[in-house]
């Protein structure tokens, strides 16, 4: 085991241990530290490699999905460890009544240049790859029912980068309101608070189709809102102390036909003294 440098240099000093030792002892030391360096640097290259790997797997996965995951043609179906679980790896061999019908299809239908069969062990089918135009289809190109698409691992990475991106227009949005925020002078909690209540109503209002109500607004159901009657109280059309109840209708004009039934004799004879009193 080598010896601390400063007790190698205060044996030296004395003699006791001598220069030719010290610098031996110094040179292994740091043979060993540099040893130790390339060690951890090593350690950790191959450590930032295995996590680099793992992150290009796991956005691999995100992007193509599990082979035996039957769903991964959705291209709104990210796939989860639960799809590697359920589904394992998918069919390995294709079904042999489908083999057939598929190669007499393409007896009748053939792969035309530049394009591809691929077996999907997911759906326990085969698609079909234009190599220059990168589309896939169910059937070849030459069948009615072709119909070749975008890959759902190209549409699901096209729908990640616009999430990416509107995540970031959002965080620059929120952080300008922050700083606008920021500048506006402080306000009382009451008033902000007071303020809210109106904002609120005022919406209401609006999504009901109508204003604030105000104190004098007449009722749409009250006849002096559509026509000449003067605006009635509270007590219009109660029936009055010096008036006999004779069920007469007095409001009724015209011939005195609608006026009945007459009142009784006794009832106005008794209503005319209380109005003489």
């Amino acid at each position: 085991m080598p010896l601390p440098p400063a007790l190698a240099a205060k044996l030296a000093k004395r003699g006791i241990l001598q220069q030719s030792d010290t610098n031996t002892s110094t040179a292994a030391k740091t043979a060993t530290k540099s040893a130790d360096a390339r060690e951890s640097e090593a350690k950790l290259a191959e450590e930032t490699a295995a996590i680099k790997e793992k992150e290009e797997k796991l956005l691999e996965i995100k992007l193509k999905g599990y082979d035996g995951c039957p769903n991964k043609w959705n291209p709104y179906h990210s796939c989860t460890p639960f799809c590697n679980e359920k589904w394992g790896e998918g069919k390995s061999v294709p079904d042999p009544e489908y083999e057939r019908r598929r190669q007499k299809m393409l007896m009748i239908y053939p792969l035309p240049d530049g394009w591809q069969d691929i077996y999907d062990p997911g759906t326990g089918r085969h698609y079909y790859w234009c190599l220059e135009s990168d589309k896939v289809s169910w059937f070849p190109p030459g069948h009615p029912k072709s119909c070749p698409v975008v890959a759902a691992a190209k549409v699901r990475e096209n729908i990640s980068n616009q999430n990416d991106s509107q995540e970031k227009d959002t965080d620059v949005e929120m952080g300008c309101d922050n700083e606008v925020r920021d500048m506006e002078p402080s306000r009382k909690p009451q008033n902000f608070v007071k303020d809210l209540r109106d904002k609120q109503q005022e919406d209401r209002n609006k999504n009901k189709g109508k204003g604030r109500v105000k104190f004098n607004d007449l009722d749409p159901m009250d006849p002096a809102s559509y026509s000449d009657i003067p605006r009635g109280t509270w007590s219009t059309g109660l029936t009055s102390g010096d008036e006999a109840k004779s069920g007469v209708d007095a409001t009724a004009s015209g011939p005195l036909f609608q006026m009945r039934p007459y009142p009784n004799p006794g009832a106005v004879l008794r209503a005319n003294a209380n109005v003489k009193e």
